[in-house]
């Protein structure tokens, strides 16, 4: 973790000197690793000179600095006693000064868990609003692991201004979403490929509904085309930034010392498909429709690996 000056390149990565005394012997945040180390329940994400710990997708504690913390207030919605904005934000304000006065960070995190369980069951029942895909990516980040055919090293990448999206006429078919108010792309999944060790950029799709139009699979391929996979300086841009993330992973003992992506291999677009039938036959179905789409995108040299209901692992052995 390298300090940062004006010709440090900034994006994914821990950037500033102050995370050395932080994550140190007697630093502040060597036991908020540690918890999270030992618990399957969590998943730490490096965004831009800080980090994110997840549980169950949900966003459980930002951390800037040694001092510096912060989580959803609307967590406490599930609660009647926080009844207005500003007792949540109170309440919240005294569990975070608490945390810092303490450093009790596995019982704020057992806390948390409480909180936020309460939280998604008031989310559901009172606001009909499912969290089917917060729990996939939890799931995905747990299963696909140095011990699986891929490893899931960040989640939800969103494009760096250095490689930034290319706005021009998609070759697709019509209907396709190429906007000029659109943001720079969203990937769901960054992972390696285990045995080759090259960086793949993995969209996730479930049901046949969302193959088609926006976020559909010509949108997604136009989103790689036009950015990370568009030419040989986009692709070391993203490269050198997913080497940062590694880097910083491999210092707080997430990944293993010999974990490495293969910086000569250019970056692999892939679809993982999750079916959302049981039986045989309507899995035969919506696997028809993807490739019905895929084909009609012009998009055949890309990958597609399927996902079983339930089952969250990424293999290459279908």
């Amino acid at each position: 973790m390298t300090q940062l000056t004006e010709q440090s390149y900034l994006g994914r990565g821990l950037h500033s000197e102050k995370w050395v005394t932080a994550f140190g012997k007697d630093g502040k945040l060597k036991g908020l690793i540690d918890v999270v180390l030992n618990d399957n329940d969590l998943v730490l994400q490096i965004r831009e000179d800080y980090f994110n710990i997840y549980y169950k997708g949900g966003n459980l504690l930002k951390v800037s600095s040694e001092n510096s913390f912060q989580f959803d207030s609307n967590y406490y919605k599930c609660k009647s006693e926080y009844a207005t904005d500003d007792e949540r934000k109170g309440k919240r304000k005294q569990v975070l000064e608490s945390l810092k006065q303490t450093r009790n960070y596995k019982g704020f995190i057992t806390e948390m868990k409480k909180l936020m369980d309460g939280y998604w069951i008031w989310l559901e029942t009172e606001r009909h609003r499912s969290l089917h895909e917060k729990d996939a990516q939890h799931a995905l980040c747990i299963s696909n692991t140095e011990s699986s055919d891929y490893t899931i090293i960040d989640l939800e990448f969103q494009v760096s201004k250095i490689c930034s999206y290319n706005y021009e006429e998609s070759p697709r078919p019509s209907g396709r979403y190429v906007d000029e108010k659109k943001k720079s792309p969203r990937f769901d999944i960054i992972a390696v490929r285990n045995i080759d060790h090259r960086l793949c950029v993995i969209e996730l799709k479930s049901g046949v509904n969302a193959l088609q139009g926006k976020s559909g699979i010509g949108d997604h391929a136009d989103s790689f085309e036009g950015s990370i996979g568009r030419n040989a300086k986009t692709s070391e841009a993203f490269l050198k930034e997913m080497l940062k993330v590694v880097s910083d992973k491999k210092e707080l003992k997430i990944l293993r010392e010999d974990f490495y992506i293969d910086e000569k291999a250019k970056p692999e677009f892939i679809y993982a498909y999750a079916y959302t039938s049981d039986d045989n036959a309507g899995k035969e179905k919506e696997r028809k429709a993807i490739i019905e789409e895929i084909n009609r995108n012009g998009c055949e040299k890309y990958k597609v690996i399927y996902l079983n209901k339930g089952e969250f692992t990424l293999s290459d052995n279908q």
